[in-house]
């Protein structure tokens, strides 16, 4: 059946032609008003604005100021306001206050050298503010009270805190229902402290990159917290951590340069000596209150360094006895040192997830593989693992050391149902060259252990002894997994 577009939204009301236009960037919704006469001002009935300029020009300025006249008072859903260039503050600030003036809900600002207006935090209506992504971005002293009864979402990015700590609690006090945080490039290494309190939080996201400096406290106050992605150097101290309801954690900590270079400096003069557990270790750092305060996560991601921060920084492994999955990132620059007391911690451990198996070299791995002789006690042969999940680089290495790793693995892992190894090529021959050489495996831990490669295209799947089924599919639901791994 032929449907004309024209027809089709002529016979549309104008409220609905004017939501849909709220989808797109307000510059291109304005575009629309040469079509008709009827076009001409439905643009400015938008209730989404979104403005991007790189040069700020009059024409610009011009532009913004004539909508927000043509639409009044009527009621705003978001305003998105990203400016590259440096604006008049004082223009943007009557911007702003109009939007508020109007019962705004979104308000998302990437602005530079911008002192935000203090009456941003008294709003009654914001569910959601981004705030950020320029330079000199400024939460000051000036802001007496915060008070934003209804915020749900708040998205801080290079936000500079003239009163440091202070002003970031007074922040965060003022939004009783916030559910979910995301800090960007704080600067917090250069405060006295740092205290991330809000009782209803649910979600909470930290990426920081100074690799040069240790923030000197931070405080976590967040019994619901449910969800966790940190990512920062450690802190030199953790004076409270209360994340008695987490679920999930990812965890990308890291040692700072100079800690590193103590690191580096302790492994090359005997670290992992033979009396090295006997004697206990030299710490660089210590993260232990912090780890200690993760210890009832179901779900864990930890990055290659911050293996390193279990090591060098813990003066304990914590037990973690609600963890069901764990996820490793692995590299060539970080050992598996802390794996086996971290394994062993783990007494209801179900999934373990690797991506990838190269590591550095140490004694201090143990038997989780066998690319040093054992040290210290086996953790492999006590393990409740019953799922193994690991994803391969595209080239696997040509010394064969993950397909070393991998047979180390089912030959020692008692409990182990099922092997799934992710190989992302689509050159069918060396899936099969790897199912293979999985197969040909001549000890096995568990009876009756289901082997699966998962390419593209290719799933092949065995039950040890048992011979090799195949399946040519599209990418499944298994492969998905795959790609999302690779984030």
């Amino acid at each position: 059946m032929y449907f004309d577009s024209r027809d089709m939204f002529s016979g549309l009301p104008d409220p609905l032609i004017s939501h849909i236009l709220s989808f797109l960037p307000t510059k291109e919704a304005a575009s629309t008003s040469v079509l008709s006469k009827r076009w001409r001002f439905l643009f400015a009935s938008v209730t989404n604005l979104d403005f991007k300029s790189n040069d700020n020009s009059p024409s610009f300025m011009e532009f913004v100021d004539m909508l927000l006249a043509l639409q009044g008072n009527a009621p705003l859903n978001r305003l998105s306001l990203y400016l590259t260039d440096y604006p008049d503050p004082v223009h943007v600030t009557v911007w702003i206050l109009h939007v508020l003036g109007r019962g705004v809900l979104d308000l998302d600002l990437r602005l530079s050298e911008y002192p935000l207006p203090p009456e941003i935090f008294v709003s009654k209506t914001l569910v959601r503010l981004k705030l950020g992504e320029g330079h000199d971005v400024t939460f000051s002293a000036d802001v007496e009270s915060v008070f934003l009864p209804k915020l749900k979402t708040l998205d801080i990015d290079s936000v500079v805190f003239e009163e440091e700590g202070v002003g970031f609690a007074k922040l965060l006090s003022g939004c009783p229902v916030l559910e979910e945080l995301v800090l960007m490039s704080m600067g917090w290494e250069n405060w006295e402290f740092c205290s991330v309190s809000a009782t209803s939080l649910k979600k909470l996201k930290i990426f920081l990159d100074d690799f040069d400096e240790n923030p000197e406290s931070v405080s976590f106050d967040t019994p619901n917290l449910e969800y966790l992605e940190y990512s920062d150097n450690i802190a030199r101290k953790y004076p409270k951590v209360n994340l008695s309801s987490l679920v999930e954690a990812h965890l990308g900590l890291q040692l700072s340069e100079d800690q590193s270079a103590d690191a580096n400096f302790s492994e090359e003069d005997g670290y992992f000596s033979e009396g090295y557990y006997d004697e206990g270790k030299e710490m660089v750092g210590n993260a232990t209150n912090f780890l200690l305060g993760l210890c009832n996560v179901q779900i864990l991601y930890l990055s290659a360094k911050t293996l390193e921060v279990l090591t060098f920084c813990c003066e304990a492994t914590p037990v973690f006895n609600n963890l069901i999955q764990l996820t490793i990132e692995s590299n060539y620059e970080n050992g598996w040192d802390s794996l086996p007391d971290l394994l062993q911690n783990c007494p209801n451990l179900e999934t373990l997830i690797f991506k990838g198996l190269v590591h550095k070299s140490t004694d201090g791995c143990g038997n989780l593989c066998d690319c040093k002789p054992l040290k210290n006690p086996a953790c492999l042969s006590s393990s409740v693992v019953k799922v193994l999940k690991i994803v391969l680089s595209v080239d696997v290495d040509d010394d064969g050391i993950e397909i070393e790793q991998i047979k180390h693995f089912v030959e020692k892992m008692p409990r182990l149902e099922q092997l799934v190894v992710y190989f992302n090529i689509s050159y069918d021959p060396s899936v099969f060259d790897l199912s293979k050489k999985l197969q040909s495996i001549p000890r096995i831990a568990s009876p009756k252990c289901n082997i699966q490669v998962i390419s593209p295209n290719l799933s092949l799947s065995s039950t040890l002894p048992s011979t090799l089924s195949k399946k040519w599919s599209a990418p499944n639901e298994e492969y998905s997994w795959f790609l999302k791994a690779l984030i």
